[in-house]
Order: structure tokens, then sequence, then C-alpha cells
């Protein structure tokens, strides 16, 4: 069985709060109708309502004055409240559509973590401080799969993506370089030619954690009739960079990694390489959450900043 409470929380019962509250601190029917921006008639109508689904009587009229019963006294501060929570809800619910609150699950490759993805997730999170942000270090074809089954909102990846249901967009693209440990025979050079990174022993990631990468080295290496010399497979970068500073090898990385440097690893451009990677956002294409699309609006915006 309802009560009257239970009566009282549709959208008309509402604005009836608004109308008795407008009523209760002008204690004057003309002049909260002249607030209220509507005829007394009207007003009195929906007051009169309000108290029969209340039960009691809130207001005690006269000819010359209106007064607060008992029981509109405590009406008065319960609606109060009701309309500032209503309020509060409903500015919450658009700042929600906005994407300025919510929750955003964010997947990171390695290489990203080294790039572009840090100053995107402190912009963002200066800018929304009321998202419930998280973030993971998944590889990228693992990401993909969240993605495109919703339990990943977005990631930094590696593209070329062919998940039809991933968007995908590139934030940024740099060129590869070839670290070396300080004691390695190319070290002494300015710049390496990429015949020179394919005679000598290289520690790379294995093909499954960037597949597109992985083939693009291989492909460019055919082209000039070279054949990388890949002696060792490691994963994730930080691992690549601790076992070519232990003089296990070089190993073909993002420029990105030259920036973090790494006591006894030193880094070359490959001049004749032709070659890099980009790093790209991807989220689910269809209905997108209102922070993923915040999201990538820092990231254009970051990003068009460093275009020249």
């Amino acid at each position: 069985m309802s009560t009257n409470s239970d009566r009282i929380s549709s959208a008309s019962d509402l604005r009836r709060m608004e109308y008795f509250i407008a009523v209760a601190e002008e204690l004057h029917f003309g002049r909260a109708a002249q607030r209220l921006h509507m005829s007394q008639p009207p007003l009195s109508t929906q007051i009169q309502r309000l108290e029969q689904e209340v039960g009691a009587r809130l207001l005690r009229r006269t000819k010359r004055s209106v007064e607060l019963t008992a029981a509109g006294e405590v009406f008065l501060q319960e609606a109060r409240a009701t309309v500032r929570q209503a309020a509060r809800a409903a500015e919450r619910a658009r700042a929600a559509a906005r994407g300025e609150l919510g929750r955003l699950d964010l997947g990171v490759i390695d290489a990203a973590l080294y790039g572009v993805a840090p100053q995107i997730i402190r912009r963002f999170t200066e800018r929304y401080p009321g998202v419930e942000l998280t973030v993971s270090e998944r590889r990228g074809d693992e990401q993909v799969a969240l993605i495109a089954a919703g339990k990943l909102h977005a990631g930094f990846v590696h593209p070329p993506v062919r998940q039809p249901a991933v968007a995908v967009e590139v934030l940024h693209t740099e060129p590869f370089v070839l670290a070396m440990p300080e004691s390695h025979p190319l070290a002494a050079r300015e710049r390496v030619s990429l015949a020179q990174v394919c005679a000598h022993p290289l520690i790379q990631a294995p093909r499954s954690v960037n597949p597109e990468g992985h083939d693009s080295m291989i492909a460019i290496c055919r082209e000039r009739g070279l054949r990388p010399n890949i002696a060792r497979e490691a994963s994730p970068k930080q691992t690549i960079i601790a076992l070519v500073a232990a003089g296990l090898g070089a190993s073909v990385v993002p420029a990105v990694l030259a920036r973090h440097p790494h006591p006894g690893v030193v880094y070359r451009p490959i001049e004749d390489g032709g070659f890099g990677i980009s790093t790209a956002l991807a989220w689910r294409r269809q209905n997108p959450e209102p922070t993923v699309l915040a999201l990538l609006d820092v990231a254009r915006e970051l990003r068009d900043a460093a275009t020249p």
C-alpha cells in the first residue's frame, strides 16, 4: 500500500513543492503568484492538491493573511531539501552527460607510458576531477578485445586496429631509434644505418605484442634486402632496455625512450630506416561513454597544439 510520501514523487509534485515554498516564504498568494510568473487561482488550486496528497493542512488562510500550520512548518523544511536535492541530481546528470562525472577505465601500452599518455591523462584529470579514472598497462591486442566487448572504455594502442567495433584516432607518430649498450660497436657513431642495425644481435618484443609494428620493421628491412638478427625476445619495453643495459644486445625502440635515460644505454637515430611507430586512442565505436569523448577532446587539443 502506498503512502502519501510515496505519491509525492512526480515532476508535477516537485513543481507543487516549489509553489508551496514560494507561498510559505511570501505568506501571500498574490506575491507568490507574481514571483512564480503565474496567476493566483491556478496557484491556489495547486496548493490545495498538494495538501490533499500530503493528507494534512499546510496553510491557514484568511482574507487578510496566510500562515503556516505546524504541518506546514515541517513540510517546508522537507520541501526545500527535496527541491535542492532534485536540482543537484539534475545538475549531476547534465555533468555526467558532458563527461565531467562518471567512470573511465583506460588501457595503456608500455610505449605510451613513455610518450603521449602521461600528458593526456594529467590534463584530463585536471579538467575532469569528478571522473573516477583507472589506468592499467595492457597489450594492444588485449585492449582492443576488451574495448570491443565493452569491458574497457578506451586505450592507447599502436594502429592499425582491425576490429570494426573499435574506432581509432592517431595522436602521435615518431621514428624508431637504436638502443644499445655503451660498449656496443655502433655506440660511437652519431647515426646508424639500417644495414648496421640488422647486422647486430637485436632484442625485440615478440610479434604477438605488436604484430603491425613487428611486420612493418621486417618488411622495410626486406625491401632493402636485409634481415634483422633478432637474437632474443622480451617484453615490456623496460625489460628490453634492462637487457640492453646488461650488454645482451641492441634494440629498435620508439624514439621517446631516448628521453628517459637508463644507465649504460645510448640511443642513436636510424638514418635510412624510413619507418616509425604511431600511438592512437582506441574506443568503442558504438555509443561511447561521455567520459571517452571528453578524453578524446583533451587528446585532440594536445595533439593539435603540438602540431606546427
